[in-house]
């Protein structure tokens, strides 16, 4: 039966109907909530879930009492459900609805509104007769409408729907539902956090001649709030600080405020390193971040022992996920290079002054291959576009009896100048190739630097670094993580 009231109501909201144009973004996944039972209408009925305000709504607006249940056929009654709670789940960015319709009126109509709950609209909505969204009158169909782009109009409801966080269903008044599905995809943020300076949170990235364990976003003060990077202090509390850079997802025009937990880890200085084992738990802080760059204060009240220290920062968020799992064993520089949820920070301040001429630093060597050996290479070089330290001091590479005895006395840019001891000769740096390390083994060389200090304050970059075989390369020598020295000499550096 049809009743002029409630058509030119419904109507009026086909006209109110806005087209909002905006972009899907990436998805952490979808969410789905299912009313009525997939049952081609198999009585008894399913009950509808309608809210308050769309209760008062139908009363206020349609003659007969009453709002017809899932599967409830006959004439002159509305159905009528709400969708609620949309939104404690994080922000929407698609949403679709599926509802198997039998069509009881020749020109029944099917409406997405938002109706609050005095009964009245609180955003426009949209609207669409059967008919033209293919289930002719006295015959049963499937509507699937993607909300981002409703038939018709190309109506976008995403941006009212997460405003609202709601959605109300109306068909009119003589068809009958039989389930209604809809599939919430929550928007994916992405927070990162930069490998090397030029990062965009692209993975895996482009990096050139700059390695991604060096990473600018990293940092640690002996006291809180200094202006830059050093080394930690036993004994007391330090402080890591790491950027985390809020973007939301590339080509989503306006990222939003999010949160999650950032996870700091140590390990011993050095070249390789694997998932867990080779990483120990600094600390977890929760962190809400709005959109843009936030620099996190993590206290780091446990340095065990005087020593050098490589980092590890991990963001973990419910709608950024760690798109590479973290698996047992994994080799830390494939993660990183594969999550820019990940990095990894291998930096090591050395001061020589006239007191202090001369630093040694312990660094380990790690195969990452578990079940065979590995060939191993240990290179020593400037970084790209650096002065060399040679031009200016020694840098001494002491061998471990493990990898002295492992070593064919091979390579370039050295000479042996003692037992297990190697000094740098070439100012492009040196290579020391053909040693072997055991499955899973370690081993560990150590660094010196050494020069005569004058009043003049020089500063240079030197890098080790590890090259091995691993479980992404097979059998071929490629790096695996290195150690960057920073090198500060002066009379007045401080220790």
């Amino acid at each position: 039966m049809n009743h002029p009231l409630h058509r030119s109501l419904l109507g009026s909201v086909l006209k109110l109907s806005t087209v909002l144009a905006l972009a899907w973004s990436g998805a952490a996944g979808a969410q789905t909530f299912t009313q009525g039972v997939t049952d081609n209408f198999t009585l008894p009925t399913e009950p509808v879930s309608p809210s308050p305000g769309l209760q008062t709504w139908v009363a206020a607006n349609y003659s007969l009492p009453g709002i017809r249940q899932f599967d409830e056929q006959g004439a002159d009654r509305y159905f009528a459900t709400t969708f609620s709670n949309l939104t404690t789940g994080g922000r929407i960015c698609g949403a679709t609805l599926r509802m198997t319709v039998r069509s009881g009126g020749s020109n029944d109509s099917l409406g997405l509104w938002f109706v609050n709950p005095s009964g009245a609209f609180a955003a426009p909505g949209w609207g669409e007769s059967l008919t033209n969204l293919g289930i002719p009158w006295l015959s049963t169909g499937v509507v699937a409408l993607n909300l981002a782009s409703l038939p018709g109009t190309g109506t976008n409801l995403l941006p009212t729907l997460n405003a609202q966080g709601y959605l109300d269903v109306i068909v009119q008044d003589d068809s009958a539902v039989d389930s209604a599905t809809l599939v919430i995809t929550r928007c994916r943020t992405d927070v990162f956090i930069r490998d090397i300076p030029v990062d965009v949170g692209v993975e895996p990235g482009s990096y050139g001649s700059t390695p991604i364990w060096m990473s600018p976003d990293i940092r640690v003060c002996q006291n809180a709030g200094c202006p830059g990077n050093e080394n930690p202090e036993f004994g007391q509390t330090n402080f890591v600080y790491v950027k985390l850079n809020n973007v939301g997802t590339p080509p989503f025009p306006t990222p939003a405020p999010t949160s999650g937990t950032l996870k700091v880890y140590y390990t011993a200085s050095g070249g390789a390193a694997v998932w867990s084992t080779s990483w120990t738990l600094i600390n977890t802080i929760p962190v809400s971040i709005p959109v843009g760059i936030t620099e996190v204060q993590v206290p780091w009240t446990s340095v065990p022992a005087p020593g050098h220290y490589c980092l590890l920062a991990v963001w973990e968020a419910p709608n950024d996920p760690i798109s590479f799992p973290l698996l047992p064993g994994s080799n830390t520089l494939v993660s990183t290079a594969q999550n820019n949820n990940l990095a990894w920070r291998n930096v090591n301040v050395v001061n020589l002054s006239p007191l202090r001429p001369a630093a040694s630093f312990d660094f380990r060597v790690l195969n990452v291959l578990a079940e065979r050996s590995s060939r191993l290479e240990l290179e020593v070089r400037p970084a790209a576009g650096q002065a060399s330290f040679i031009e200016r001091g020694q840098v001494l590479l002491k061998l471990d009896d493990a990898l002295w005895a492992k070593w064919s006395r091979r390579g370039t840019g050295f000479e042996i100048v003692g037992e297990g001891l190697v000094r740098i000769t070439d100012l492009e740096g040196a290579r020391l190739t053909d040693l072997v390390l055991a499955p899973g083994a370690e081993a560990h060389a150590t660094v010196t630097f050494q020069a005569d200090v004058g009043d003049q304050t020089e500063t240079f970059e030197m890098q080790v670094v590890q090259h091995s075989e691993s479980e992404a390369t097979g059998d071929k020598v490629v790096e695996q993580g290195g150690v960057s020295y920073a090198i500060t000499l002066g009379r007045d550096v401080k220790k």
